[in-house]
């Protein structure tokens, strides 16, 4: 709702000022040996919850401040980007530096970094009021959330998009955080290496996924184009039933990072190009709120269920579950595509 209300420059600002106020505060707390684990959780959740404010305000801002020919390749750009720095490089920085000195030293690179992010937020330009925000006058906070929920639940491709991310997520996220690393411990002596270096080919195909569709248009048929490209990907997770070689499960998750990242730049993209902007930042967040609140659940369900069923079976649900998904939408005509044109798509 506030990325609605109030301009999204101002919530970006306020989210990295925060952020870095808490990261450092953690990290002196740690150098004066005051750091306690309460500190350190409610660090994290600050910084969680902020986060959360961070990313519909981004993704409303984007097509205020960028060309609509060149969402695309905006969007693959940051595609590639996140997860090359917040996968590989960020993580290997610290690491190092952590090893090379202590973790408050980490800390403070980490306050840096949002630091210099704070000063180029600062730098952007600022879009008039009638271009970043509603009127907030005319509604309430609950009649505002109420209206995004609206929003989804009649907007077809919208509401298609974000039930087939909340089952991918449900089937997908157990496997590939609690299954597969345990898969590689127990069938290799260098487990934990051999699933640091499977997860890097997953980054790996998430940065070439990315930067392709970044050089493309978007797709006129982009619901079935996203789906489909989502549901495909999903089908090498099924891989580690079959074999437990690190270079065939490194190809198969290239090809799902891949895939998926295909499928992000798109969805990125025609959120920015199809949903209306006053009631965009409030369809991101509920997006980002449908797609992760099932991630948890799908970690605690698979702990739970490999006690009873095995293993084998929960890797080919994964891999199988989201294109039987795809079909069932497609076969219930929920991918047909809306008729209507850029800001206009609510009504279809």
């Amino acid at each position: 709702m506030l990325a609605d209300r109030i301009p999204n420059k101002s919530v970006i600002v306020g989210v990295l000022t925060l952020n870095c106020i808490v990261a450092t505060a953690t990290s002196t707390a740690a150098i004066l040996d005051l750091v306690t684990f309460w500190m350190l959780a409610a660090s994290a959740f600050v910084i969680g919850v902020s986060t959360a404010f961070f990313f519909p305000a981004y993704t409303a801002l984007v097509p205020v401040l960028v060309a609509s020919d060149d969402l695309m390749a905006v969007n693959g750009l940051e595609g590639a980007t996140r997860p090359l720095v917040g996968q590989a490089l960020a993580p290997a920085t610290v690491g190092a530096i952590i090893g090379a000195s202590m973790p408050a030293a980490g800390g403070y690179l980490i306050a840096a970094a949002l630091a210099l992010g704070l000063v180029a937020a600062l730098r952007l330009p600022a879009p008039s009021p009638a271009e970043t925000e509603a009127d907030a006058s005319a509604a309430s906070p609950i009649s505002d959330l109420i209206a995004g929920f609206g929003y989804v639940a009649r907007t077809r491709w919208v509401r298609s998009s974000v039930l087939f991310a909340a089952v991918m997520g449900l089937v997908v996220t157990g496997p590939l955080e609690v299954l597969l690393p345990a898969l590689m411990r127990s069938s290799h002596e260098n487990g934990p290496a051999l699933y640091g270096a499977v997860l890097a080919a997953l980054g790996a195909g998430g940065l070439m996924g990315s930067l392709l569709a970044g050089s493309w248009r978007t797709p006129e048929r982009f619901l079935p184009a996203m789906v489909g490209a989502w549901a495909l990907g999903c089908l090498p997770l099924s891989i580690p039933a079959l074999t437990s070689n690190p270079w065939a499960i490194g190809a198969g998750l290239a090809f799902y990072g891949a895939l998926i990242g295909i499928g992000m730049v798109i969805w990125g993209t025609v959120l920015q190009e199809h949903v209306p902007l006053e009631m965009l930042g409030r369809v991101a967040s509920l997006d980002f709120f449908i797609s992760i609140a099932f991630m948890p659940l799908s970690i605690a369900l698979t702990g739970v269920l490999s006690r009873h069923i095995h293993t084998h079976t929960l890797f080919v649900t994964a891999g199988l579950v989201p294109l039987a998904m795809a079909a069932l939408l497609a076969a219930l005509g929920q991918l047909r595509m809306p008729r209507t044109t850029p800001h206009e798509a609510g009504q279809s």
